[in-house]
């Protein structure tokens, strides 16, 4: 088990670390009504697909299993395919123009602002399947948990630990705003122009430094 969250840890961390979905909560949470539902709605988005990806992954990977926790073609492929990825990630959040976390006073804030709480629940959703650097992430989690020999309760606590911490950018402002009430208001909105001016760094910063260790891992990983 502690080899299992070990391995699975540092990836958790890395995909979690996500300005898109911190600033898409951050501006929803600055909304003058039903902040409070359109945020957990927005939550809810997020954790239906990303319990979805996972549970894809997990049922994908677990076919290619190499017997006895021997190395396999496919672990370094998962492992170096990723990184790679990551690291075009990387280049194109340095080239790109401004992102969606750098623009959030824009037309997006208004309509985020005025739409109905039902309406995040797809918001949620979406900012979880274009947040592609944590999808990448949990990809390579999910491939840590599946192809781990630890038991079958080991792994789903891994899963279940992992899950959670993907979700924290979502689920720590709201928890903080049902807490504290108006008494986050100031920390929120510090953090949220924060995030706005710092987004594209954070993003490229992950990316690359997890490229990296992808791809090293990968090729250790190879048979």
């Amino acid at each position: 088990m502690g080899n299992l969250l070990a391995a699975v840890l540092p990836l958790a961390v890395g995909a979690a670390v996500s300005p898109t979905l911190l600033a898409l909560q951050l501006i929803v949470l600055s909304s003058p009504t039903s902040r409070l539902a359109r945020a957990w709605a927005l939550v809810a988005g997020s954790a239906l697909v990303l319990a979805a990806f996972s549970l894809l992954c997990a049922t994908a990977l677990a076919r290619v299993r190499p017997s006895h926790g021997h190395k396999s073609v496919t672990d370094a492929v998962v492992l170096i395919a990723s990184g790679v990825l990551l690291a075009g990630l990387a280049i194109r959040s340095r080239v790109r123009r401004p992102t969606v976390g750098e623009r959030h006073t824009s037309k997006i804030s208004e309509r985020l602002t005025t739409a109905p709480p039902s309406w995040f629940v797809g918001v949620g959703a979406v900012g979880m399947v274009v947040n592609f650097s944590t999808l990448l992430l949990v990809l390579a989690a999910v491939h840590e948990i599946t192809h781990s020999t630890a038991d079958t309760t080991a792994r789903a606590a891994a899963f279940v630990v992992l899950y959670l911490i993907v979700l924290l950018p979502v689920l720590v402002p709201v928890v903080a705003a049902q807490v504290l009430g108006d008494r986050a208001d100031h920390a929120l909105d510090v953090t949220h122009r924060w995030v706005g001016r710092n987004a594209r760094t954070i993003g490229t910063v992950i990316e690359a430094v997890f490229a990296v260790y992808l791809v090293v891992k990968g090729v250790r990983a190879v048979p």
